[in-house]
C-alpha cells in the first residue's frame, strides 16, 4: 500500500516559511484567544473558590435539620440557572438564524452577539441588584 505524500507545494511551503512565519492576523488571533482562554482559566478559578463560601455561608443561616435540604436546592438553582442562560443563548442564536437575512455565518455571528448582550444586560441587572440587596 502507498504511504500518502503531501503534495510538493505544501512541502515546499513549509519549509519555506516555517510555523513562525504565519502572517500576522493568525498572531493577533491566537494572541487574542490566549487572552480569552486566560480570563476564562481565572474566571472559573474564582468561582470555583468563591461558590464554597458562598454556600457555605447561606447554609449557615439556616438550622442544623436544614441544611441537607438548602444544599440540594442551592445545587438545583445553580444548575438550573445555568441551563436557562444555555437555552435562552440558543434560542437567540436560532432566531438569528431563522429571521436575518445572509449566509449561516453571518447570522450565526449576529445571533452570537446578540446572545452576548442579552448575558451582558442579565449580569449588569444581577450585579446592581447584589448590592442593592446586600446594602
Amino acid at each position: 500500500m502507498p504511504r500518502h505524500q503531501p503534495s510538493a507545494y505544501l512541502s515546499h511551503t513549509a519549509r519555506r516559511e516555517g510555523w513562525l512565519a504565519l502572517p500576522s492576523c493568525r498572531w493577533v488571533a491566537l494572541l487574542i484567544f490566549t487572552f480569552i482562554a486566560t480570563v476564562y482559566v481565572l474566571y472559573m478559578a474564582g468561582m470555583g473558590t468563591c461558590m464554597g463560601s458562598v454556600m457555605t455561608s447561606a447554609l449557615r443561616t439556616l438550622a442544623d435539620n436544614q441544611q441537607t435540604e438548602g444544599n440540594a436546592i442551592l445545587n438545583t438553582l445553580q444548575q438550573f440557572a445555568g441551563a436557562v442562560g444555555t437555552s435562552l443563548s440558543a434560542v437567540v442564536v436560532a432566531q438569528s438564524q431563522t429571521y436575518l437575512a445572509g449566509s449561516q455565518a453571518y447570522t450565526t455571528a449576529v445571533g452570537t452577539q446578540n446572545a452576548f448582550i442579552m448575558l451582558t444586560v442579565f449580569a449588569t441587572v444581577i450585579w446592581f441588584s447584589y448590592f442593592k440587596i446586600v446594602k
